[in-house]
């Protein structure tokens, strides 16, 4: 009995310290390195579109570096992103702050892409942070963005991607993906059968 309660009170550890081990899946999620590290970013080549980062000194939510994404053409998307492996059943939440500074008539977006274990993609969920109309908040100020998300059966690899096109710029920041709490019980949980069924 003293065993079980001593294996039960370390899969509870498990379960609690995960959170501060995983607290973020992305890679570089402030930007704060002064670069893309982890990100993949795409511009189309053209002259009119841009991805650079915003140096604390400029446009700022916290006095820091942040994701500038700049276009002046109908298409295609300019895009930041990261690619996950996450498995099919996953709950997990994705959060940003994000401000547009200019917009005539542009657009920005978030898409979620879930591709099974060769990389095919075969499900996906999208949002629009604001579409063919004027930038949703006020100059200098930020909005926030909180959604969650489970990944669907058969997932093995997902990506998250910030967009913009048409003619707009706007400043990503805080970009986190963080696994639900009951995903991390089960990792945690699942660490101890592990542990358990060793003994």
């Amino acid at each position: 009995m003293f065993r079980k309660c001593v294996y039960l009170m370390v899969g509870i550890f498990l379960s609690l310290s995960v959170p501060a081990q995983a607290q973020n899946w992305l890679t570089n999620g402030d930007f704060n390195t002064g670069d893309f590290t982890g990100w993949w970013t795409y511009a189309g080549g053209d002259p009119c579109q841009t991805v650079e980062i915003e140096p604390g000194s400029g446009y700022n939510i916290d006095g820091t570096d942040n994701a500038k994404l700049w276009s002046a053409i109908d298409w295609p998307q300019v895009e930041i992103g990261q690619a996950l492996d996450v498995t099919g059943g996953t709950n997990f939440t994705l959060s940003f702050d994000y401000s547009a500074r200019w917009t005539d008539w542009g657009t920005a977006d978030w898409l979620i892409s879930y591709s099974d274990t060769d990389w095919t993609e075969f499900d996906w969920a999208w949002g629009a942070l604001y579409e063919d109309g004027p930038a949703p908040n006020l100059d200098g100020e930020w909005l926030s963005f909180s959604q969650s998300f489970t990944a669907p059966a058969g997932t093995e690899h997902m990506t998250i991607a910030l967009r913009a096109y048409d003619w707009t710029t706007v400043h990503f920041d805080n970009v986190t993906v963080v696994p639900e709490p009951a995903t991390l019980l089960l990792l945690g949980l699942g660490g101890f059968v592990l542990r358990r069924r060793k003994t």
